[in-house]
């Protein structure tokens, strides 16, 4: 008799388990304090722009702080609608996730991984951009939307403005 109630016992547990709902399995993404203004862009990305002058470093920390990075801008399209609402702010130079730290000077790369050529025509040519890298340098990227509305390369040490990408789904 004790095993048939043992039995019982564990079918209906098993059964209750089973026909419980299933738990939400994904976060909800944590996204920029309510302080801060973002801004859908029209590739469908969401960007909030700091208009305080910080390195590199502080950039990559300011954005994570408030859950975002700093943007890679890979594309024509995604540089040219940051580009844009960047220059409605201010005109000014704004740091992207992209530098020689770590590589060969010159071997510019996103934070992804992706390699950032010498000869892409996200560079600013008509300045000979890049020109700023070299042995024993530390060289990152910014978008100008002061002159040449491309990318230059900078001392990662400069102090420039800070456009950061909202994390997804936000």
């Amino acid at each position: 008799m004790h095993s048939l109630t043992l039995y019982l016992f564990l079918l209906v547990g098993i059964s209750a388990v089973l026909a419980a709902p299933a738990e939400e399995t994904t976060a909800k993404p944590k996204c920029p304090p309510s302080s801060i203004q973002t801004h859908l862009l029209s590739n469908g990305k969401k960007y909030f722009f700091h208009e305080k002058w910080l390195d590199f470093d502080g950039a990559k920390s300011f954005c994570k702080r408030n859950h975002g990075r700093v943007p890679i801008l890979d594309t024509r399209e995604d540089l040219d609608v940051v580009r844009a609402k960047a220059g409605d702010i201010a005109g000014v130079a704004w740091w992207v996730d992209a530098s020689d730290v770590g590589q060969e000077p010159g071997q510019f790369k996103w934070s992804n991984g992706q390699e950032l050529p010498l000869n892409s025509s996200l560079w600013f040519k008509q300045e000979n951009q890049p020109n700023s890298f070299g042995p024993g340098k530390k060289t990152c990227v910014v978008l100008s939307t002061w002159y040449g509305d491309l990318l230059w390369d900078k001392s990662c040490g400069d102090s420039k403005y800070v456009v950061c990408q909202a994390n997804d789904g936000c």
